[in-house]
């Protein structure tokens, strides 16, 4: 067997294999005693007849057989000397294939992107850093507060009152058209802010086991439920229990319940802390993703289509399974929004090019720049995630050992630290102190 590779500039590579009569004739054999089990001659039990009388009965009609036999032991025989690896087994177009003159076979098969990269420290990037202030703080333990709420029964005659929690029976229509299970039993906190604009009005001032039937109209933009938008709706409400709803005093009582703080000014500086920590690992994460895509942007990507094909398709089942909607194929989802399946594939494609681009870029960086991860990085690595889900480390690493998951989280703690070395290797401007407004706005992609 001889062979010649040629690459192409398009990460594809151009492979010609030139087989002796010697090794078609081989296969040949092969492909006869692999049908030798299954035909039938008259005589002789399946598997028993001569080989010599296999080969006359079948003659040519093994020929598919035998050339896929060769060029699959080709294969296994040639991959170590492929200067250039194919992604994938290549798909072979026979050109010969002869017992007496014997076969040449060629393909075009995609090989691993590739990327040029540019160095790291010409990259620039602008971080953020957290500036907390006292309305943080205040904000932050009202929040706490709230979650210490007791809640205490009212007695029979005393009215809904505006901080009050409700247990409530209600059913709803529109004029002429009614609702199927519009009949429910829920509980209701007047004052919450997630609460439709105007609606607690006509509860205020209801008393235990009172009913009461209003119509209420909602705004005609309403984000939290885009389909009651401009609609009025017929509620009938009867209140079954009311709660008074008292919050512990934020002092230094409070600090010592929340978690054993001597006092409230300790309380506070821990919540500080926590919020610069919380805010602060966010935004380094984001300035990281800022580095990589600058990264991207200076780089030279060669990514065969097929994968960029295959990528695309994988991150629009995702994205399916994550909105909980029926996998479909993308081109009956394009149908279902009437648009062009050319357009609806291309939104996703940019996903997953993107995708792709930002995983070879941190091997390529792993490579250049000698990052590997040690058992013992890969053993804190596993501290730290137990850490964060709450669980101690043994529990998280039998668990990652039972979904037999102990790959994808080496590799993760070595993207981590790839990240971290990305990080640490461009060159930062000054950092810009930035409000918790802004930097909620930043981390949730709302930044103008």
């Amino acid at each position: 067997m001889e062979f010649t590779a040629k690459k192409n500039n398009n990460a594809t590579c151009d492979l010609s294999i030139q087989f002796s009569a010697e090794e078609v004739r081989t296969a040949y054999s092969q492909a006869y005693k692999n049908a030798a089990e299954k035909v039938k001659i008259p005589g002789f039990r399946p598997g028993k007849a001569p080989l010599n009388m296999v080969e006359k009965v079948l003659g040519d009609t093994v020929m598919d057989d035998a050339a896929n036999i060769m060029l699959n032991q080709a294969m296994a025989d040639l991959f170590d000397k492929l200067e250039h690896k194919p992604i994938r087994l290549p798909q072979f177009q026979m050109e010969t294939f002869d017992k007496n003159t014997g076969a040449k076979a060629k393909a075009t098969y995609d090989t691993k992107p590739e990327v040029t990269l540019p160095k790291l420290k010409k990259i620039k990037i602008q971080p953020k850093e957290i500036k907390i202030s006292d309305a943080d703080i205040q904000k932050e333990l009202e929040g706490i507060q709230k979650n210490m709420a007791r809640n205490s029964l009212k007695e029979e005659g005393e009215p809904v009152e505006a901080s009050d929690l409700l247990e409530i029976n209600y059913k709803f229509k529109e004029t002429g058209k009614e609702y199927p299970d519009a009949n429910q039993t829920g509980k209701f906190q007047m004052g919450a802010p997630q609460n439709p604009p105007g609606f607690e009005t006509n509860l205020l001032g209801m008393k235990l086991n009172e009913t009461k039937e209003f119509t209420f109209t909602y705004p005609d933009v309403y984000p939290a439920s885009p389909e009651s938008a401009g609609k009025s709706i017929i509620y009938t409400v009867t209140v079954t229990a009311i709660y008074k709803v008292t919050y512990p005093e934020i002092n230094d009582d409070f600090a010592s319940e929340v978690d054993g703080s001597a006092n409230l000014q300790e309380l506070k500086e821990k919540t500080k802390k926590q919020l610069v920590e919380i805010f602060g690992n966010a935004l380094t994460k984001r300035a990281t993703d800022d580095a990589y895509n600058e990264i991207i942007k200076e780089s030279k990507f060669i990514i065969p289509e097929s994968l960029i094909y295959e990528e695309t398709e994988t991150v629009f089942k995702n994205f399916m399974r994550e909105f909980g909607l029926p996998v479909s194929s993308l081109s009956d989802y394009a149908k279902r929004l009437g648009k062009e399946e050319k357009e609806v594939r291309e939104s996703f494609s940019k996903a997953a090019e993107k995708r792709i681009q930002t995983y070879i870029l941190k091997q390529k960086i792993a490579d250049d720049y000698k990052i590997v991860i040690s058992d013992e990085e890969v053993e804190a690595g596993y501290e730290k995630e137990a850490s964060a889900q709450g669980i101690p480390a043994e529990t998280l690493k039998k668990e990652v050992q039972k979904q037999k998951a102990e790959t994808y989280y080496r590799d993760k703690f070595l993207f981590d630290k790839i990240d971290e070395f990305v990080y640490a290797e461009v060159e930062k401007k000054s950092p810009k102190a930035i409000s918790t407004e802004e930097a909620e706005k930043i981390l949730s992609g709302k930044e103008e």
